[in-house]
Formats: C-alpha cells, structure tokens, sequence
C-alpha cells in the first residue's frame, strides 16, 4: 500500500467516515505509547475510578455504529471487549500498573442488546487474592437498564517476579 493508493481509498468516503478513519489512525499512532490504545478510541473508553457508596468501579463506552452488527446491535464481541477491559482497569486500579494481569477466563451473560448511546460497566472485585482476582460487571445501558453481566478470574503476578 502506498500513500497515492490511501489517498485514492479515501476519495469516495463521506463526512462520518473520514472522521472514522481519522479517529483509527489517531488510535493507532497511540499504540506506540500505550498498548490498549486502539481497542480503548474505538470504544471512546472512559474510567472513572472508584465510587465508595456502590463500592465498585466505573467504566464507559460509546455505542458507535462503527461496532454494531448486522443487525445495527453492539456486537456481542465488543461487549465482551468492554468488560474484559474494563475488568482489567480494575485490577490495575487495584493493585497498581507495575503489575502484570492476564484474563483467566470470562464468562459474559448477555441479557439485552446495546443499540445506542453511552454504556456503563460497575465492576466489584469479589475476591482478592495473592495472584487470582475474582471480579463481577453489571453492564447497564443510559436508561439503568441491564445489558449484561459477566464474571471473571485475572492472575496477576507477583511484585519480586
């Protein structure tokens, strides 16, 4: 792929998919300094830390066409994408970024489809381990509807590892 040829691809393209275009390339540019990066733009992922009286963690997306389906739905891989990320800022939070965190397994209920607007995920860490933490999400929609829930295991590693 040359320069030439990319411009020639974005010709025909129209307002809201150039700013799509231009958005991806940002995100791509920041995968250089932080990994997650691309996932995180495309999903307009937002934390907003620790709130004492739910006792959990807060975390946003935005419900683009750009991640719908074909049935003009979230898709259901995204969704997972947004907990799993959003369980993962949660250990971080937690534990602090010098460690290292892996999934160990998600299981994600998906209880009504995400069509529009701003999602929230309220993240509660069940169990905090040496290395495993066990973690809930509650997915809900901006009308306090639930979307989906999910349940996790992330190791982490030790400190002097």
């Amino acid at each position: 792929m040359t320069l030439d040829g990319l411009y020639k691809e974005l010709r025909d393209l129209d307002e809201r998919e150039l700013e799509t275009i231009y958005k991806q390339v940002q995100a791509l540019k920041r995968t250089r300094v932080s990994p997650l990066a691309y996932i995180e733009e495309m999903m307009n992922f937002q934390s907003h830390g620790f709130d004492p009286q739910k006792g959990v963690y807060i975390h946003r997306m935005l419900v683009t066409d750009e991640l719908k389906n074909r049935y003009q739905i979230l898709h259901g891989g995204i969704t997972a994408t947004f907990i799993d990320t959003a369980m993962g800022s949660t250990v971080f939070q937690e534990m602090g970024e010098q460690r290292r965190s892996v999934t160990l397994d998600l299981n994600v209920s998906f209880l009504k489809p995400a069509v529009r607007g701003w999602l929230t995920a309220e993240t509660e860490v069940i169990k905090r381990g040496r290395t495993i933490v066990v973690l809930e999400t509650k997915v809900k929609e901006e009308t306090g509807k639930l979307i989906a829930r999910a349940a996790s295991t992330f190791f982490r590693q030790e400190e002097n590892v």
